[in-house]
C-alpha cells in the first residue's frame, strides 16, 4: 500500500526561541550586550554549538527600539534574530529556527493528520525531521521523511509561517510517490 496523501495541516505552536537578559555594566554598546546574550544564553538553549553573533546598531537606545542580529553556527548556517530593547536591557528572538522539542510536536501532529487523511496506522516515529533544532530555509521550509507501514519513504515538506510570532503555524505536503532509493 502506498501513502499517497497530499496533506495540509496547521498547528498553533511556539517554535521561536526567546531569551532576555540585562546589559552588563561596562558593556560598551547595546548591540555588543545582545551579541553576548546570543552567544551565551541562546546558544546554550538551541544546542547547535558555539554561535558567532553580530548585531546591527539600533537607531536609538530607547525602549521598544528593534534591531537585527545574526548568529553563525560552527557549520556555517545563519540564524536570524530580531532584538528589541526593553526596560531591563534587551531580548532577542529567532526568526528562522525551530527547536528540537518543537519538532517532536510537529511530527506528532503531522502523523496524526496523515493517519486521519490516509486511513493508515502509522508508527509514532513515522515522520523523521531529525533530533536537533533546525534552521529553516529562506522559504521557511524543512524537508523530512515519512515512512508508511510497508516501509516506503516519502519526502515531506513542512512550511512554517510566523516563526517570529507567538503563534506560528505550519503546512505540510507529502510527495505522492515514494523515494526511488527507499
Amino acid at each position: 500500500m502506498r501513502l499517497m496523501v497530499l496533506g495540509l495541516a496547521s498547528i498553533m505552536m511556539v517554535a521561536a526561541c526567546s531569551v532576555s537578559g540585562e546589559f552588563n555594566v561596562g558593556t560598551p554598546t547595546v548591540e555588543n550586550a545582545t551579541e553576548d546574550l546570543i552567544e551565551e544564553e541562546i546558544a546554550s538553549q538551541i544546542d547547535l554549538g558555539e554561535l558567532d553573533a553580530t548585531c546591527t546598531k539600533p537607531a536609538s537606545e530607547d525602549t521598544g527600539t528593534r534591531f537585527l542580529c545574526t548568529a553563525t553556527t560552527p557549520e556555517g548556517q545563519t540564524i536570524e534574530l530580531q532584538a528589541e530593547i526593553d526596560e531591563d536591557g534587551a531580548y532577542a528572538e529567532t526568526t528562522n529556527l525551530v527547536l528540537a522539542s518543537k519538532l517532536e510536536e510537529v511530527e506528532a501532529v503531522i502523523v496524526a493528520e496523515l493517519e486521519q487523511l490516509s486511513g493508515l496506522d502509522l508508527s509514532d516515529d513515522a515522520l523523521d525531521c531529525g533530533s536537533v533544532s533546525v534552521i529553516v530555509s529562506s522559504q521557511n521550509q524543512i524537508e523530512c521523511a515519512v515512512t508508511d507501514p510497508t516501509g516506503a519513504v516519502f519526502d515531506t515538506t513542512i512550511t512554517f509561517k510566523g516563526l517570529d510570532t507567538d503563534d506560528p503555524t505550519f503546512d505540510f505536503v507529502v510527495a505522492s510517490d515514494p523515494r526511488s532509493d527507499a
